[in-house]
């Protein structure tokens, strides 16, 4: 919401005063709707619209869920932007998980019957929300971390950290991105991009992605 009052009340510069005089826009939200299927344009190369589902709520509380009508909706477009949260998955038996939701049970990042382990983001809240939801969601985990370590409820003794989850990872063949495999990707992405005369070229296949590091 802040993004989109921002938009609305800055004054633009006279390119952007000049594009927006001359764009035909409109903005609004559809709910009670669920992507179904991208419909194509006739020749199959560009997204021309999308199927909704209809859909109503059931269930109280925590338990209330979206289910489709049976009625579907076509809205025209051409531009399709996928943002849908992906479910969690159990990381080690040690840590509990609750496979229904895809959590880690915990209050307010306190992982249950685990004193000093904490959780945030979807494995806490579940894949809900967006950017800045995640953002205040972390900070009350690490909040809630802070206190408790004024508290003197963490664990004592040394913790190998880094050294540790290093090793664990080679033992396991699993080979870690680092920040600066990442801003290898990034300028991989951005130099494609500029042959297209986009901002960048989204790299999409992970296998590409580990070619290109030389993985």
């Amino acid at each position: 919401m802040e993004l989109l009052l921002r938009a609305a009340t800055e004054k633009p510069g006279v390119a952007e005063a000049a594009r927006r005089a001359s764009a035909s826009r409109a903005w609004g939200l559809r709910f009670f709707r669920s992507p179904q299927q991208v419909l194509p344009s006739p020749d199959g190369r560009r997204a021309a619209g999308i199927r909704l589902a209809v859909t109503r709520l059931e269930g109280v509380g925590e338990a209330t869920r979206a289910v489709p009508t049976g009625d579907v909706e076509d809205l025209p477009c051409g531009l399709v932007l996928s943002s849908i949260g992906y479910k969690s998955r159990p990381i080690d038996p040690s840590v509990p998980f609750d496979p229904r939701l895809g959590v880690i049970p915990n209050t307010e990042g306190r992982v249950v019957d685990v004193p000093g382990l904490y959780c945030s983001g979807w494995v806490k809240r579940g894949p809900t929300g967006v950017i800045t939801t995640a953002m205040t969601d972390s900070l009350v985990t690490g909040r809630t971390l802070l206190q408790d370590l004024k508290a003197g409820l963490l664990p004592s003794g040394p913790r190998p950290g880094y050294v540790a989850i290093k090793a664990l990872l080679s033992s396991r063949g699993v080979w870690p991105v680092s920040f600066s495999d990442w801003e290898k990707l990034d300028a991989e992405e951005v130099s494609r991009g500029q042959g297209a005369g986009k901002p960048r070229e989204k790299l999409l296949d992970p296998q590409e992605m580990l070619r290109l590091l030389g993985r």
